[in-house]
């Protein structure tokens, strides 16, 4: 019988994660365009993003987040279609699922509410905030997902809302926080602080994505610290801005460097390891290849 998520987690092995899905469909020729971003892309071009699931699942992912990082109700909102919020989570999951079938499994995409790179348009509200996450959860859940993926949190307070609505669905939930130059989060809470807060609320995993390579050497040990015995991981980017939010690419861009590195996460006590933005299915192949010689063994029954 295949194992669940939470099995494979809990018996020490190695996760591999997918890559980029946003800078994947922009590669592809997809405009990403405000209001709803990536979401439009469900509607407008479905076949596109399947064959981004595809090529993340031949190169070796056996996680693949669905397309639901921009499905919030509250997101949708903004381009009229805030009642569609159910329909548009579900079509991304089944169009996961159907393109990765039985190779790996489909977690669900919850993000901040507000703008990620943002902090100050994190609601004031909490509970507000926490029914809305809720809504995206139950959403999630009745999609099908295998995992919940509460991602890209710039602040202790939503990472918070968002695992607890999360967790509340029975789910197994990876929460990953988004992280700065300097290796605290968006916001410039600490990464120590935001794992203890989350880590109350027992999700199966903890993370770190959309970050540079500068910032992942402080955060990642902060991370570690704080984990416990709570399997960890990351998923970075391949370049980093400027405070004009002009991008430049990092060393993380060459797939070969990309999977070298990676190697090194995965000695420092890393389990889960994937890409974030400007990553490709090709770092996700040369990551498979790089980690198999540092591979931890498999727990015997």
């Amino acid at each position: 019988m295949t194992p669940t998520v939470l099995e494979h987690l809990q018996s020490g092995q190695l996760l591999i994660l997918d890559g980029a899905t946003g800078t994947e469909l922009e590669r592809h020729g997809y405009s990403l365009v405000p209001p709803v971003w990536s979401a439009a892309v469900l509607w407008e071009a479905p076949e596109t993003l399947q064959a981004i699931h595809r090529d993340y699942v031949a190169a070796g992912a056996r996680l693949v987040t669905a397309n639901t990082f921009r499905t919030h109700a509250r997101n949708l909102a903004a381009g009229n279609r805030e009642r569609e919020a159910a329909h548009w989570t579900d079509v991304a999951v089944r169009l996961a699922r159907e393109a990765v079938g039985d190779s790996a499994w489909v977690a669900g995409s919850q993000a901040p509410l507000g703008d990620c790179y943002r902090p100050e348009q994190t609601p004031e509200d909490e509970r507000q905030m926490l029914e809305d996450h809720r809504r995206h959860a139950r959403n999630l859940a009745r999609a099908g997902v295998d995992a919940i993926l509460v991602e890209t949190q710039i602040t202790i307070r939503e990472a918070v809302a968002a695992t607890q609505a999360a967790t509340e669905t029975g789910l197994p939930v990876l929460t990953s926080f988004a992280c700065r130059g300097d290796g605290r989060l968006i916001s410039g809470e600490s990464v120590c602080d935001a794992a203890r807060a989350v880590l109350a609320l027992s999700p199966a995993a903890l993370l770190l994505n959309c970050l540079s390579a500068g910032a992942i050497p402080v955060a990642l040990a902060e991370l570690s610290a704080a984990a416990g015995d709570r399997p960890f991981g990351l998923y970075p980017n391949t370049g980093q801005c400027d405070a004009t939010g002009t991008w430049s690419d990092t060393e993380l861009k060459d797939p070969a460097v990309f999977a070298s590195t990676a190697a090194e996460w995965i000695r420092g006590g890393a389990r889960l390891i994937g890409g974030c933005c400007g990553t490709t299915p090709e770092h996700i192949s040369r990551l498979k290849t790089a980690i198999l010689p540092v591979e931890p063994q498999k727990t015997s029954d």
